[in-house]
């Protein structure tokens, strides 16, 4: 809509089961294809671009319409870190998004992990449950807006909610956030529901802590991730390269397999060289670190060493499948966490987290 704008084009676009169909007339056409390629947004991924003349009615103006139904070749994004601009959007005290734990934009956010199916519009998605207020709605449906048709846009008025419950299922007083990093700080073990899936989060530098949760998840010897604010909090504990750097501010916020450093963080990854290390991709996870800093405004504090670093495991009792359901974790997880940082936003579909090795040039997936 903005390129075709921008050349004075007249048509449509629509999202259908091919991909995105466009019409466009106007004499700057030959260079909308090249612009689509040139300009591409942060998520996109653009496989073929094929053109063939229209016979169909264009009117003038150039406009989005429906998503169209038919036969199912393209697939769904997955899903991507919390982007630049959302991130300031929670650190703004004066906004909307304020310390808002499910801030996303079309930049960023769950895709795959909470889609019924194609096309990918908010009515297939987990996000249906929670119909949009009124300001959302007026940037979702403003074209020149980066949270246009963004299915799983919402704010504290209208989008899913954070809840902090005990062992027994019970609400926790206070602030979900504030709570859960003053019991990480005191050595119990908490499950959080990530994008596709719970993690069970425990302080990386209580030893204690880091062996309870072996035990509890009958995890003897088997490396544990450690999630961190940025590479420089990690100075000591990993060596982290350009390249390793590169991989973990990525969109797909993988774990990244780094040589260990001359500090040990007891228990994480025993008698192993590598230490797996993950950045915050949520804003739920990040909201961690902002607490922890004293819910600074703005975004300087991101580049500031932060003493937080938590262990971020699967949350699945030894064998079994990845637990992704509120009541599932209460159930599934009995006996392994204390404690629940749960939301009320369903995930559709589990997934893991990635494991990246940096490899002459380049990322290389690894298996389990």
């Amino acid at each position: 809509w903005r390129i075709a704008t921008e050349l004075e084009l007249a048509g449509w676009v629509r999202n259908d089961g091919d991909g995105v169909t466009v019409a466009v007339d106007g004499e700057n056409w030959p260079n909308f294809a090249q612009r689509l390629r040139d300009e591409a947004p942060r998520l996109a991924r653009i496989d073929a671009i094929e053109d063939a003349p229209f016979d169909g009615l264009i009117t003038e103006g150039f406009a989005i319409v429906d998503s169209a139904a038919g036969t199912v070749r393209t697939a769904i994004g997955p899903d991507a870190a919390i982007c630049p601009e959302c991130i300031a959007d929670i650190c703004d005290p004066a906004g909307r998004r304020w310390r808002y734990a499910f801030t996303t934009c079309t930049h960023c956010g769950p895709r795959y992990t909470v889609s019924h199916g194609i096309p990918y519009d908010r009515a297939r998605t987990s996000l249906a449950a929670f119909p949009l207020c009124a300001p959302c709605n007026d940037e979702y449906t403003a074209p020149a807006d980066r949270r246009f048709h963004a299915e799983t846009t919402c704010c504290p008025a209208c989008g899913p909610q954070p809840s902090l419950l005990d062992a027994a299922g019970q609400p926790l007083p206070g602030d979900a956030i504030a709570e859960t990093v003053r019991l990480l700080r005191t050595g119990q073990i908490v499950a959080i529901k990530g994008l596709g899936g719970f993690h069970l989060a425990c302080d990386a530098r209580n030893a204690v802590a880091v062996a309870e949760l072996r035990q509890r998840k009958q995890r003897e010897a088997k490396p544990f991730a450690v999630m961190s604010l940025n590479p420089a909090s990690l100075a000591g504990f990993a060596r982290i390269g350009d390249g390793e750097s590169q991989l973990l501010h990525d969109v797909a916020a993988p774990i990244v397999l780094c040589p260990k450093g001359e500090r040990e963080l007891p228990g994480i990854a025993p008698g192993l060289a590598w230490l797996g290390v993950m950045l915050p991709a949520t804003p739920l996870h990040l909201l961690l670190w902002h607490e922890t800093a004293g819910r600074p405004a703005g975004t300087a504090w991101l580049d500031e060493v932060s003493d937080l670093l938590l262990v971020m495991t699967s949350a699945n009792p030894h064998g079994e499948p990845l637990v992704i359901g509120n009541d599932e974790a209460l159930e599934r997880l009995s006996g392994i966490a204390d404690t629940y940082l749960l939301h009320d936003r369903d995930i559709v579909i589990r997934c893991d987290d990635s494991v990246l090795l940096f490899y002459a040039g380049h990322g290389y997936l690894m298996d389990d």
